[in-house]
């Protein structure tokens, strides 16, 4: 089954927001506002500003994610001494999924997660000792097996360049209003739907998850108990930053954060746990579905923005 066109489109939209979040920070820094302002200020900004967004666009396109993927996956192997037992059940999945061993590691950690990782000399799987212990054999071979097609699909190789494009946005939009106050509305803009890229990235690895596997149910289990376990996924340690490496997890490993909003309906609160687990259950829920033939949930982001908007209620 081909990617759906308006999948596509999301992954452009989330490389378009990414760089927007850069954008804003060099047009700041083309026009501070403590050195004064002035029309020529404001149209060396405007001119920064498309010159920006548009080269970090196509930057996103054409990041090499196999190169810094095996970066982060060297890292991450060799951070964790993994006991015997691991490195026979890593010999053990690669042999089940017909791949050559080496393709499939599992780490000592026991917070349930697995990661897909391109690297310039193929493919890598990396599951925790966590999830060899809570997922059923056939929930953790339909894992890693489709895992491995998800790391070498090149539409989830340009939605992981965009959500790590996006990380820092925090950081890039914060320090363009420090620099030029008047950006304030432009900066909030690009705040709002922040997590697009997460959300395009999940998708298209649902679609690539979907079509290398014969057999969705066991996957669709796998993802709906990794839900269960949300909660702790921040408590995963892979000795880097969490917007370096979360790109890569099936289950989100960002810090937590505790979000409150009142609205004249009443208020809401919520947790980072919350979000992730929302985002697993609609991940199974569009692959159960696409595996029945209705790939109508692959259109776009529509059942992930239902499910935020109706956190904590």
């Amino acid at each position: 089954m081909e990617l759906p066109f308006r999948a596509r489109l999301v992954v452009v939209g989330a490389a378009v927001r990414a760089a927007f979040c850069w954008a804003v920070a060099a047009a700041a820094l083309a026009a501070p506002i403590y050195t004064g302002f002035s029309l020529r200020r404001l149209i060396v900004a405007a001119i920064v500003f498309a010159a920006v967004w548009a080269l970090v666009t196509a930057a996103v396109f054409v990041f090499p994610v196999a190169r810094y993927g095996g970066w982060v996956a060297g890292r991450i192997t060799a951070r964790s001494a993994a006991p015997a037992r691991l490195g026979n059940v890593a010999a053990g999945l690669a042999l089940a999924i017909g791949q050559p061993e080496g393709r499939v590691a599992v780490i000592d950690s026991p917070v349930p997660n697995a990661g897909a990782f391109p690297t310039r000399s193929g493919n890598l799987v990396v599951a925790t000792s966590g999830a060899v212990d809570s997922l059923g054999r056939d929930e953790l071979e339909g894992l890693v097996a489709s895992q491995l097609v998800v790391a070498g699909d090149r539409w989830v190789r340009m939605a992981t360049a965009a959500q790590l494009f996006q990380g820092p946005r925090f950081a890039l939009l914060f320090g363009s209003v420090f620099v030029n106050p008047f950006l304030m509305p432009v900066a909030f803009l690009a705040f709002f739907g922040g997590r697009y890229a997460d959300g395009a990235r999940d998708l298209v690895a649902d679609a690539a998850a979907v079509t290398a596997t014969r057999n969705p149910e066991p996957l669709v289990r796998a993802l709906r108990s990794l839900a269960t376990h949300a909660t702790s996924a921040h408590e995963l340690r892979t000795g880097l930053p969490g917007l370096l490496v979360d790109q890569f997890w099936v289950l989100s490993c960002r810090r937590t954060v505790h979000t409150s909003v009142s609205t004249p309906g009443g208020s809401r609160k919520w947790t980072t746990g919350d979000e992730v687990a929302a985002e697993m259950r609609v991940r199974a829920g569009r692959i159960e579905q696409a595996a029945r033939g209705d790939w109508s949930a692959f259109e776009g982001l529509g059942a992930w923005r239902r499910a935020m908007r109706t956190l904590g209620g």
